[in-house]
């Protein structure tokens, strides 16, 4: 639903009103307690407590003194609310449970649900157990009472304590809808706080760039209100997510302005957490002790507070510095009192992290065992988590935000180097989890129809977007869109719940190498400081080899990928590479495939590149392939998969103009890098022709067998066809199209087909994670497919990923831009390769070398090297018996 703030503010003094004079909690006459109390109550309602504590503590005076009991207590718990940021939050909550036992709060509904609602709040801070118990009274209040708004605020807290809990699904169910309600009743208020938590969530779950679009939003909402122009909470999230980003200036800016207004309020939890964001800055400069001194000040403003969530965050933070600056028995304090906090209120995203930094503490001084028990909790803490985040893109948000627990798990089980399968299980808690679950989900069934309204209205201001270049009309339709994708997620996180079965656990390593053929290896790599470590693993024997720290590594790596992206030939860094990343690797001498789960860097590195010992590039003498993690690849290889055979492959191109003409040349020599199938903007008009795509997709249909396929062109090339295709039935789906990655929303990245009717034309990763395909093989032939968003040790958030999620056991795809002629080529000898029967890695293995021998120094890495096959390279093409000389196309749409 679509909405303008100014409306908003306009219908919120008709909602307030109506919610406060019409169901008043106060006996009302025309005397000036009364009045006062009309104007409270509105600042109440705004959120403006501070501003409105005054008004209370004067009419609690006048109706004291007229003894008025009932109205003068509740003006002073609405008071005592406004005091909050000034007073310590246990003795506020103590209070309030005292005010709970009073008999005229028991024996009055209006006054109970008002206590009720500001206990909750309070109790956010100190214990989410206590602040859940008080909303969902104050929620069965409010719907006695017909109190809709308050109903609706209390839905709302609620998915806020659920996200405190770990409760992931829940709080993206219960705060989407309750935004949805807000939006229509004109809620203000409500809409700037959860926005701003959920600005807060995205920063705790390490995506800061997303945030930041939420704190504006809240921002540009207080705008139209008086009472809400500065909300301190708003801009110390913008700070905090500035801050990460590296934009100390503007971080810094927003901050002071932040301490300047929580001082004149004397917020003290307030200044606890803008002085600690101040000393992380001060670290991220080098100034460790002006860092550790802002630390203390923040805790002891946080302890002034009464705090609990913001000491034990400041504890992770001031514990960890100390154990960076070699203060290890500080750290060790600190820590602690972190860890008791955390506990004591059953905080579950902090503990894991307070766990894990103690380990590293315990790690640091040789105490292994101890580290190892730290460790054990923070693992069942985190999978407890993932347990409670159905949502594929949730999942991976949990695991990026939880990169230390695992690299602390890495560092011990590396440090002592005894057991490959311990450090394995440590990967694989986090590698490919999203993809594994979602491999053996249950069927969706029929979508709710308000899941399909919702996915058409995105759908439409898509094709919106798609069609307009004015700047401004194009930003408010991005507005409209996220607004339209934060409705539908209540709706698709409860689909996701619906269909997951239970928690499937990633494989022990004994288990995945057992699918490993013979002449293959395992390389499971985890790139850390102060050292980096693979785990190499064969069918009869595993082990963990050392490498050199991540920096190193990156050093290495960097003018690699700038070479291939800057369409030059890799010098000397590809031998320097093969040394640090494969020299030690025995393995590879009797082993002549290699099977690669990447981590950092290495996610934009094709190994292929790299030169060994033998002074040969890896591609001469292996096949190599990718997969997410190792419990993946054996999914995908012990999954049986019945699909008709009579439908071999349904090739697709939709070029914006794909008839129009090749530039020609004068040498008559191809010429490659004139047109790439990517683009970096939705705008339409940018979008240039692929004239080899058509030819391209008849050639995928004619080599396979052209009566057993179908090809969609260019006007029939539309999303609403490509739906109507019996997908499950297909050996190979190929899509010669232009692409877009998303990193900021991965859930966005799309392959660019024609809209039609209610489609927009943009295939995009959430839709294909609704699939089920039975497909030996999904070729990308788009550009940047294969890259995206990194979550730490999950991976990479690239259009692979929904693939293989969807059922496909293998896919190629392209880390870099793909040329259309040279790609025209490349396709076309990989699929005479398959259709001879060769696996899927060995066949993309022989076409490389095929290209680099029939176009010489013209196939440069750029061209070839970032065409990838991920997930089971070994997969062979099920074919029908029907030649492949067989006439014209099963369905040829032109």
């Amino acid at each position: 639903m679509s909405w303008d703030p100014i409306d908003l503010v306009r219908r919120v003094g008709v909602v307030a009103l109506t919610a406060f004079l019409c169901h008043p909690a106060f006996a009302q006459n025309t005397s000036a307690p009364e009045q006062q109390l009309v104007e409270a109550e509105r600042l109440a309602w705004l959120k403006a407590w501070t501003k409105a504590e005054p008004l209370y503590t004067a009419a609690e005076r006048e109706f004291a003194a007229r003894g008025d009991k009932r109205n003068a207590l509740y003006a002073q718990i609405n008071a005592l609310r406004g005091q909050l940021p000034r007073l310590p939050v246990p003795e506020v909550s103590e209070r309030l449970a005292n005010y709970l036992e009073d008999p005229l709060v028991l024996a009055d509904d209006r006054l109970r649900l008002r206590t009720l609602i500001i206990k909750g709040e309070t109790d956010e801070d100190l214990d989410p157990s206590l602040s859940e118990q008080s909303w969902n009274e104050a929620l069965a209040l409010a719907e006695k009472l017909g109190e809709a708004a308050w109903a609706n605020r209390a839905r709302g807290e609620l998915g806020l304590v659920a996200f405190l809990s770990g409760d992931i699904n829940n709080a993206v169910i219960r705060l989407g809808q309750a935004m949805k309600v807000a939006e229509s009743n004109g809620d203000v208020a409500s809409l700037v706080r959860w926005l701003t938590l959920f600005g807060h969530g995205y920063v705790q779950l390490d995506r800061s760039e997303q945030a930041l679009d939420f704190y504006d939003r809240a921002l540009k909402i207080a705008s139209t209100v008086r009472e809400l122009q500065f909300p301190v909470m708003t801009y110390l999230g913008k700070g905090n997510a500035l801050a990460r980003l590296g934009r100390s200036d503007d971080a810094k800016r927003v901050l002071t302005e932040a301490l300047t207004v929580a001082q004149r309020e004397g917020a003290f939890g307030y200044q606890a957490e803008v002085t600690l964001q101040q000393g992380l800055i001060a670290y991220q400069e080098k100034n460790t002790p002006h860092a550790l001194e802002l630390l203390a000040q923040a805790t002891d403003l946080a302890s002034k507070a009464g705090g609990n969530r913001i000491l034990a965050e400041i504890a992770l933070e001031a514990g960890r510095i100390q154990r960076e600056s070699g203060r290890l028995s500080e750290s060790e304090s600190t820590l602690r009192t972190g860890i008791d906090v955390a506990r004591n209120m059953g905080e579950r995203l902090l503990l894991p992290r307070l766990l894990a930094e103690l380990a590293e503490v315990r790690v640091s001084q040789r105490r292994y065992a101890e580290a190892r028990d730290l460790l054990g909790e923070a693992a069942d803490q985190l999978e407890g988590l993932l347990t409670n985040a159905s949502s594929p893109w949730v999942r991976s948000r949990v695991i990026g935000s939880m990169d230390s627990v695992f690299l602390a798990r890495v560092h011990l089980e590396g440090s002592q180097g005894q057991s490959a399968g311990r450090l394995f299980s440590v990967l694989e808690q986090a590698r490919g989890r999203s993809v594994l679950e979602l491999l053996s989900a249950r069927e969706a069934g029929k979508k709710p129809a308000e899941l399909q309204a919702g996915e058409r209205r995105i759908a439409a201001l898509q094709l919106r977007l798609l069609r307009t270049n004015d700047k401004a009309e194009r930003q408010r339709l991005l507005d409209e869109i996220l607004r339209a994708e934060e409705q539908l997620a209540p709706v698709s996180t409860e689909v996701f719940t619906r269909t997951r079965v239970a928690a499937r656990k990633p494989l022990a390593l004994r288990e995945v190498q057992r699918s490993l053929r013979r002449d293959e290896v395992l390389l499971e790599f985890v790139i850390a400081e102060p050292n980096s470590y693979v785990v190499v693993a064969t069918g009869t024997s595993a082990r963990i080899h050392r490498l050199v720290g991540r920096s190193a590594i990156q050093k290495t790596l960097e003018p690699i990928v700038r070479a291939v992206r800057e369409g030059s030939n890799v010098g000397g860094d590809a031998r320097r590479a093969g040394e640090l990343l494969l020299d030690g690797i025995p393995e590879l001498n009797t082993r002549t495939r290699v099977i690669v789960s990447a981590d950092g860097p290495l996610h934009q590195l094709p190994l292929e590149l790299i030169v060994t010992a033998s002074g040969k590039q890896l591609l001469e003498s292996h096949v190599v392939s990718y997969v997410p993690s190792g419990s993946v690849l054996s999914f995908l290889r012990r999954r049986r998969v019945q699909r008709p055979s009579q439908r071999v492959a349904l090739a697709v191109s939709a070029s914006p103009n794909a008839e129009a003409p090749v530039p020609p040349t004068s040498s008559g020599t191809p010429t490659f890098g004139t047109i790439a199938r990517g683009v970096y903007d939705l705008d339409a008009n940018l979008l240039p022709p692929l004239p080899s795509a058509n030819d391209e997709a008849r050639a995928v249909a004619t080599t396979l067998g052209a009566a057993q396929s179908t090809v969609l062109l260019g006007d029939s090339a539309t999303e609403q066809e490509l739906k109507n295709q019996p997908l499950n039935d297909y050996s190979v789906l190929h899509f010669a199209v232009h692409g877009i990655v998303s990193t900021k929303f991965p859930a966005r990245s799309a392959l660019l087909l024609r809209p039609s009717g209610t489609e927009d034309g943009l295939l995009q990763a959430r839709e294909i994670l609704e699939w089920r395909l039975g497909a030996d093989l999904v070729t990308l032939s788009a550009c940047d497919t294969g890259t995206g968003a990194v979550y730490g040790q999950e991976g990479v958030a690239s259009l692979v990923r929904p693939f293989l999620a969807a059922g496909a056991r293998s896919v190629v795809a392209n880390l870099w831009t793909a040329d259309d002629k040279f790609s025209l080529a490349l396709m076309r000898e990989f699929y005479r390769q398959l259709a001879g029967g060769i696996d899927v890695g060995e066949a993309m293995r022989r076409t490389k070398l095929r290209m680099l021998a029939q176009f010489g120094p013209q196939a440069v890495p750029k061209l070839w090297s970032g065409v990838l096959v991920y997930g089971d390279g070994a997969a062979v093409l099920r074919r029908s018996s029907a030649s492949a000389e067989t006439g014209g196309a099963n369905a040829v749409h032109k």
